[in-house]
Formats: structure tokens, sequence, C-alpha cells
């Protein structure tokens, strides 16, 4: 399983840090969680197109988080090379009234015209989606935020928070996982509602024993140096402070 940050950054435009996404490869099966700007222009980095993308899934409906989703689905109607393979999208309850709001202020710009796509709304459980075994968990943020672990059939797993701040669900998810990307939006001095700073991402982590921790979701207050010091004093499993294009196999 091959796991690529396509953004590190967050609500705030740089160049440096495109806005919240992951790209998944397993078994030549491509799957995105979330899909924030500055996304769809790093899959073409990597020699994906929008005929390429198989799933996608999304923490919740933040734009920050999939405000891409708006030009893959109108690229994908490009009448000389249309998309033609069928698209799932996965996301919290929710999420079907916020797509049909989506789609029907573009009226019919976004609407696929050469594949199919399917709109799953799921809950908190455990799913298959080949070839990844998928657990859901709900993550403190928003109501529809929910986070994922992705476990590949000889059980290498990854999970990923999305938005959250210190929660059990977040725990349970990443609990001995040899992949997690938590978010670590601040530095504990700035925290707000809804994120992690650095000494409860640490926390966090060491409470789910997780192998390795990627932290991600910086905003620019953030002194990653800072972050460090503080998770190492709590985490003593292996650290990495994402940037864009980072990868990872498992």
């Amino acid at each position: 399983m091959k796991v690529t940050i396509l953004g590190s950054g967050t609500a705030v435009p740089s160049l440096q840090r495109n806005s919240s996404g992951v790209l998944i490869q397993e078994k030549k099966i491509n799957t995105l969680v979330d899909f924030g700007y500055g996304n769809l222009k790093q899959l073409l980095n990597l020699g994906i197109t929008y005929h390429n993308i198989d799933r996608i899934f999304f923490t919740h409906n933040h734009p920050d988080h999939m405000c891409d989703l708006i030009p893959f689905l109108f690229g994908s109607r490009y009448q000389l090379d249309a998309r033609k393979k069928d698209l799932e999208i996965v996301a919290g309850p929710g999420f079907q009234d916020f797509f049909d709001k989506l789609m029907a202020a573009f009226k019919h710009w976004l609407k696929p015209t050469e594949y199919k796509l399917k709109i799953l709304e799921i809950d908190e459980g455990f799913y298959e989606f080949e070839p990844l075994k998928v657990q859901v968990g709900k993550v403190k943020h928003i109501a529809m935020s929910r986070g994922y672990r992705f476990t590949n059939d000889r059980g290498k797993s990854v999970t990923l928070s999305g938005d959250t701040d210190y929660c059990k669900g977040m725990i349970e998810l990443g609990r001995g996982a040899d992949l997690m990307i938590l978010e670590c939006a601040w530095p504990d001095e700035e925290k707000s509602e809804g994120h992690l700073g650095p000494t409860l991402a640490g926390k966090l982590a060491a409470e789910a024993d997780c192998k390795k921790i990627c932290l991600t979701h910086f905003y620019p207050p953030c002194d990653l140096e800072n972050i460090r010091k503080k998770v190492q004093d709590i985490y003593t499993g292996e650290l990495v402070l994402a940037r864009d294009l980072m990868q990872f196999e498992l």
C-alpha cells in the first residue's frame, strides 16, 4: 500500500502546502481521502488524471477538504475525453443532502455524461471496499466528521483523522496502526475547538499506541520544531511532519 500526502496545509493559501488530501494506492486502485484545493494538480504531478480515481472518501465537507471535487467533476465531462469509469463517493451522514445542493448550484455542469456516480453515506462500523477493509469512526470536529482506518490483505493499516480534537473515537481508529495521519493544526497556545495542538496530538498517538504518526494540516503559526519537541515528550514512536507529495510504503 502506497500513501501519498497531496496536501498538508489548511484553509490558508500557501505556495508550499496545498489543502487537505491523501492518496492511497493498493492493487492498482486509487482511493482519495479528502480533496482540498490544489489536490487535483498534485495528482497530475503523480501522473494521475480524472480518469484514474476509483473512490473518494470525505472526512467532512469543509472547503479545504473537498473543494477540488468541483473541478474534478467538471473536468470529467470534457467532451473529447470524458471519464467513463464509475465513481463512488463515501462520507458520513448528511453528505448526500450537501452534495445534492452542490450539484443543483452548478445546474448540469457537474453531472456525469458517460459514467455513473454513487454517493454512499456510512456511519461507525466496519466495511469492505475492495481491495481494502475500512473502519469508520466518529471524530470530534463537526457532526458529519468521520475518521477512517484502511487495512490491506497483508494486515498493514493507515488511519486518517481529517480534522479532529482529542477524542476516544480517533484513539480507537488508530489503535496499533502502522501509520496514523493526524491533524495538528495549531500550537498549543492557539488551539481552537475541534482541532489538535501538539500536546493533545502526542497524547492521542501515545494512547493509540500506533507505530508511526504523520502530523499534518499546519496553520501558519505552527513552529514545526516546537511541535516535534512537544509531541516527542509524550509519544515515543516514529514521528514524521508532513510535506506535500511525501510518500509512505506499507
